[in-house]
């Protein structure tokens, strides 16, 4: 089946009682489970947070995601980015993440984007209802969410270094990116690297807000989340 083929969207009865489902249902129940089917979701980056938020997100079933990445992967993304394995050393993120969607759930339409962000055609963040910012570098983060706030998309941005991690809900018109990174032209993960446990945590933590914020749980609420697995520390901040 093409990775473009779509099943989902459809949010049928019949999809919604499959097998597959049946343990989303306790907290999502038929119609939020119809509802996530329907829904559109774009991940830009498909690494260390990215790939765990596809894996999350196709398994939830959400109906269409769009993955953009331009890279290939390397010998130093095996430690940590759960879409890579020996094989995939210098294939296409985005190709190798279609054939890692359609492997999970093929009732779900997944779009490989193999492109830089600034290079994407903005068409395809319309009918989008959520944008994840799984970057790394924090001038593709800005760029996202300038592109978000014209396409009045609400965007959730993770970020992850060492032993450390940061979830944003941002609405439209919250320039909070731009708080957070200001001039600084990379991030603290060049410096204390990733393990393998941070992006795992920050992804899920992504994913059940986003998951909130489709569903109509969270509704306009700009929320800012720091953990500190060393410390086990967690907070939160609303703005």
């Amino acid at each position: 089946m093409s990775s473009r083929h779509n099943k989902g969207g459809q949010g049928s009865n019949k999809v919604s009682a499959l097998p597959r489902y049946s343990q989303n249902l306790g907290i999502l129940g038929i119609d939020g489970q119809r509802k996530l089917l329907s829904c559109k979701i774009i991940v830009a980056g498909l690494g260390g947070l990215g790939g765990h938020v596809l894996d999350i997100s196709a398994r939830l079933g959400i109906g269409t995601i769009a993955g953009i990445d331009h890279d290939v992967f390397d010998e130093t993304n095996l430690n940590r980015q759960l879409l890579s394995d020996e094989p995939s050393v210098g294939q296409p993120k985005a190709l190798v993440a279609a054939a890692h969607a359609r492997a999970i759930n093929s009732h779900i339409n997944f779009i490989p984007i193999k492109e830089k962000l600034e290079n994407v055609n903005e068409k395809l963040f319309k009918g989008a209802h959520l944008v994840f910012d799984c970057l790394d570098n924090p001038s593709s983060r800005i760029l996202l969410q300038n592109i978000a706030t014209r396409n009045n998309l609400p965007l959730v941005h993770g970020a992850i270094g060492g032993w450390y991690g940061q979830v944003a809900v941002v609405w439209p018109g919250n320039n909070v990116i731009n708080t957070i990174y200001g001039s600084m032209s990379k991030g603290v993960e060049n410096k204390l690297g990733n393990p393998s446990f941070t992006p795992p945590v920050a992804a899920g933590i992504m994913v059940s807000e986003g998951v909130k914020v489709l569903l109509g749980k969270n509704v306009g609420a700009n929320l800012f989340i720091f953990f500190d697995l060393l410390e086990d520390e967690f907070n939160l901040l609303k703005f």
